[in-house]
């Protein structure tokens, strides 16, 4: 009956480890105000934002079981709240010699590289309206930018940037909508490679000593 137990979980582990993590985005900007979504999903869970109204929604089989509004009042309370326990930490506690760091940025760098590198992009559209208050500027970052990514104006492929110069007014306005995954098994993978990396287990237990 264990065996069978222990069996069951590690299926569902390795299950839950190789399902992708869904990361969707949507954003508009016009007339000054941002509209657009932020979701995380994976299997039966999702994590969704709204930029507009600032609310965490979670739901579970597309059912809203919880959600969390930050208000401005209770945000600056829990900013006020984490000043005052930083002022009351020692200074010499809270000290990191600047030599761990350096050692630490390294494997750090290489970790960033290794989880971006790790997400596969499924699509990335962007419609972007921009001009500047001088005009003479607008014609030089148009340029710029028929330079460097012309090759990504044209559709059907998975990376589409399209942009409008306002030669008129000071604008900024866009349209994005990308999607990516990553397995997270990857991501389990850059981590224990991460840890079990000498200097970063040397810069870790010296700064815990410190």
């Amino acid at each position: 009956m264990i065996a069978a137990i222990i069996i069951i979980l590690s299926v569902i582990a390795v299950v839950m480890l190789l399902s992708p993590v869904n990361i969707r985005v949507n954003s508009a900007r016009a007339g000054g105000k941002i509209d657009g979504f932020l979701s995380i999903g994976w299997i039966m869970f999702l994590l969704r934002y709204t930029l507009k109204d600032k609310k965490t929604e979670f739901l579970v089989l597309g059912r809203r079981v919880g959600g969390v509004g930050l208000t401005r009042k209770k945000h600056l309370e829990v900013k006020e709240t984490k000043k005052s326990t930083k002022v009351k930490k020692s200074k010499k506690k809270s000290r990191i010699h600047l030599e761990e760091i350096f050692y630490l940025s390294r494997p750090l760098l290489r970790l960033f590289k290794d989880l971006i590198y790790s997400f596969r992009i499924k699509y990335f559209n962007i419609d972007i309206t921009f001009g500047l208050e001088d005009p003479a500027y607008t014609g030089i970052i148009t340029g710029f930018l028929h330079s460097i990514l012309f090759s990504l104006r044209a559709p059907y492929t998975v990376y589409t940037i399209n942009w409008n110069a306002d030669f008129t007014r000071p604008v900024m306005e866009w349209d994005m909508k990308a999607e990516a995954a990553i397995i997270p098994i990857r991501i389990l993978q850059h981590l224990v490679k991460f840890i079990t990396n000498w200097q970063v287990l040397r810069s870790g237990l010296r700064i815990i000593r410190n």
